[in-house]
């Protein structure tokens, strides 16, 4: 009887570490239903269009002075035509998005770090795209090229 009582908890006790493990890797029925929302599909190359912007230009400033100036010039894929146009339309807003965003986030940048990390700025950038214009509107903010222009 004893031995029957210790195998029923040691039965329990692996099917509850089973249906944990599965509720945490959401299998079977804990899976998550809205997961599986169809992603867009990555188009061939020709597909792809690209928006560019025109040049944003960002003044650093540090002890009542200029410190620096940065000028960005970006260019924004786009997989659908609809998103096409209105990205084209909502341009303006986004620049001004990125502006805002990047006027105070770069000297925090710097005071961490001797120059700028672009990897860190296109997520940023690609952050506010998706905040401004919807998430899956721009699939990708790609910097071009950045001018730093230091002050004397």
């Amino acid at each position: 009887m004893k031995k029957i009582f210790i195998g029923f908890i040691v039965l329990v006790c692996i099917l509850g570490g089973a249906v944990g493990v599965m509720k945490w890797m959401e299998l079977g029925p804990f899976a998550n239903p809205l997961a599986e929302v169809e992603k867009p599909k990555r188009p061939s190359k020709g597909e792809a269009k690209f928006i560019e912007m025109t040049p944003l230009l960002i003044n650093v400033f540090g002890n009542g002075k200029v410190l620096g100036n940065f000028q960005f010039e970006l260019k924004l894929e786009v997989w659908n035509d609809d998103h096409f146009a209105e990205v084209r339309k909502m341009t303006p807003i986004l620049k001004d998005a990125f502006f805002k965003d990047l006027h105070t986030f770069i000297p925090r940048m710097l005071k961490e770090q001797d120059q700028l990390n672009l990897a860190v700025l296109q997520q940023r950038l690609q952050l506010r795209a998706d905040i401004v214009l919807g998430k899956g509107v721009v699939q990708s903010v790609l910097i071009q090229s950045v001018v730093d222009t230091p002050q004397k």
